[in-house]
């Protein structure tokens, strides 16, 4: 029984560590779209922090390109500080967008972040059940019962994790009627880097956008 315990959870610390941090909570897909996907994008990253900004841009437009569609990051053609004016000059984004010949544009802007707490229950580890005359059948036969079953039995203690949840909303726009043709938000759960976040985000995003349609490989 023991075995079988160390096993189970085991598999179940297995199943967790490869489980992807990052989730698609919902997502919509405009009838209007492309029926045959769209082949070159604009990727922006609607993020003040320059190093996010070409984190998340650069991995998105890498897997863009295994896959064999073209891209344009923002953070390759217009200044670091243009998310952050006051005043901003959507034909100027729009020329360099016509100009590199890109067909839809994505935007990716992080919406909210959470933080809270969860209790994580203690896990009962076990030994070996101990069988044999006069230890009688459970707690209904007495303490020998009990302690035949239990015994080698514990309890690892219970304790508070601390979670941080980042939202992320993903758009995509058609380039020649500028309308909203998919929409989708992400949901990450205690990104262990900046890293690791961008790297997984493109992966889980552009896994959906192929599943719905607004992308295919080439």
């Amino acid at each position: 029984m023991k075995k079988n315990i160390v096993y189970a959870f085991m598999i179940f610390l297995t199943v967790v560590s490869c489980s992807p941090a990052t989730k698609i909570t919902r997502s919509w897909t405009s009838p209007s779209k492309n029926p045959g996907g769209y082949k070159n994008l604009y990727v922006a990253a609607v993020i003040g922090d320059m190093a996010k900004r070409q984190s998340f841009e650069n991995d998105v437009q890498r897997i863009l390109g295994n896959i064999g569609i073209n891209s344009t990051t923002s953070s390759s053609t217009i200044q670091p500080n243009f998310w952050m004016s006051t005043d901003l000059d959507k034909n100027a984004m729009m020329n360099i967008i016509y100009q590199r010949g890109n067909d839809a544009i994505m935007t990716m802007t992080l919406i909210d972040v959470q933080n809270e707490q969860r209790y994580i229950p203690g896990a009962m580890m076990g030994g070996p059940m101990m069988w044999g005359p006069g230890w009688g059948m459970g707690g209904a036969g007495g303490f020998g019962g009990f302690w035949g079953m239990h015994h080698g039995m514990m309890m690892t203690p219970g304790h508070i994790v601390n979670d941080r949840k980042y939202f992320v909303e993903i758009n995509i726009y058609d380039v020649s009627s500028e309308l909203l043709v998919w929409t989708g938000q992400s949901k990450t759960l205690n990104p262990s880097s900046m890293e690791k976040f961008s790297k997984e985000f493109a992966e889980v995003v552009l896994e959906r956008m192929m599943q719905e349609g607004v992308i295919q490989k080439n």
